[in-house]
């Protein structure tokens, strides 16, 4: 199970906890690109100034809004007489022994106050200042879409890699052909992508697999509903059926899904934790499984049952149809 950190509770946690901070600090320093995240949460709270370690060691320029006067103003960065010098997370020490190392061989003889937002529980010690004390494995929403369980993560399709269509072009046919080959792309993992799991129906493959190429969307495997069309889906429920089913019969860790509805059933029925990205929460499975198991059990019931049901009405559709003369 990954532990977890949104923007909303890394925010909540700093304020919670600004007494942890040295009051003389007059300076803020990120550790780019994660660690100006807290960074500037802390520069905001506090009305610091923030500069990434490199514009410090280098004493650039002095740059920041002009909305309210900062706490303490310096003419050079160089001036300042105590950092903090901030990242976002620490899992081995490495980075901020690096960083510290670069600033005092720059010649800076300040104080310097070290600070990561989250520690794993034997590094708690490795900094003066934490806020959240998470072992691993963990997850930040900063780098959800980026992180290494991507390349075994289950991924919803609509509201997540693209927008989801209106209910005017979700009309299973030509306006949603159209919306599936131009739908705006939303957010693009940076690795391979371990299983793309939508409710699409599986005659949209085609498109499907044209928009992800288009788009540069890598993928191991598209698990798609094989049912003839959406009456049939929705008359099965075959949304949430369809990805608990895949997210259990898979190796996956994790489940990417846009509707915090949907996420909360595939996390009851899969036993397994879900990113729900409409809120960007992490839903966890809940203590009984019996009803979801249930759904499925008949879901694996009547699922070919739709699909002789859907074949049976397209035969007698054809039979029906007269045949023009010559």
């Amino acid at each position: 199970m990954f532990g977890y950190v949104s923007f909303a509770q890394l925010s909540t946690a700093i304020r919670a906890q600004l007494y942890a901070i040295p009051a003389d600090v007059d300076l803020i320093v990120g550790i780019p690109r994660s660690g100006m995240v807290p960074a500037y949460q802390i520069g905001l709270f506090l009305n610091r100034l923030v500069c990434d370690i490199d514009n410090f060691i280098a004493d650039g320029n002095i740059s920041h809004g002009h909305t309210r006067k900062l706490g303490i103003t310096l003419e050079s960065l160089r001036q300042a007489q105590h950092i903090l010098l901030v990242d976002d997370s620490i899992a081995t020490g490495g980075s901020m022994q690096k960083a510290l190392a670069r600033i005092q061989e720059s010649g800076y003889a300040g104080r310097i106050t070290t600070c990561a937002a989250i520690v794993a529980p034997s590094h708690k010690s490795s900094v003066n200042v934490s806020f959240i004390t998470l072992p691993q494995p963990r997850l930040f929403e900063w780098n959800a879409f980026h992180h290494a369980c991507v390349e075994s993560a289950c991924f919803d399709m609509d509201g997540v890699l693209c927008v989801d269509p209106t209910a005017y072009d979700n009309d299973d046919g030509p306006r949603y052909e159209k919306f599936l080959a131009n739908a705006r792309p939303l957010f693009r993992p940076t690795l391979k992508i371990g299983h793309i799991v939508s409710a699409r129906l599986e005659k949209y493959r085609g498109l499907t697999e044209q928009w992800l190429a288009a788009h540069n969307i890598s993928y191991g495997q598209l698990h798609l509903v094989d049912l003839p069309n959406r009456e049939e889906r929705i008359r099965l429920g075959a949304h949430c059926s369809h990805k608990i089913k895949v997210y259990r019969d898979t190796n996956a860790s994790m489940f990417y899904e846009s509707d915090p509805g949907q996420s909360r059933e595939i996390a009851t029925g899969s036993g397994k934790p879900v990113l729900c990205i409409g809120d960007m929460t992490m839903v966890m499975p809940g203590a009984s499984h019996l009803a979801a198991t249930a759904k499925s059990a008949l879901w694996k019931l009547h699922y070919p049952l739709g699909r002789a049901k859907g074949w049976l009405k397209q035969q007698l559709r054809s039979s029906r149809t007269p045949v023009s003369g010559s």
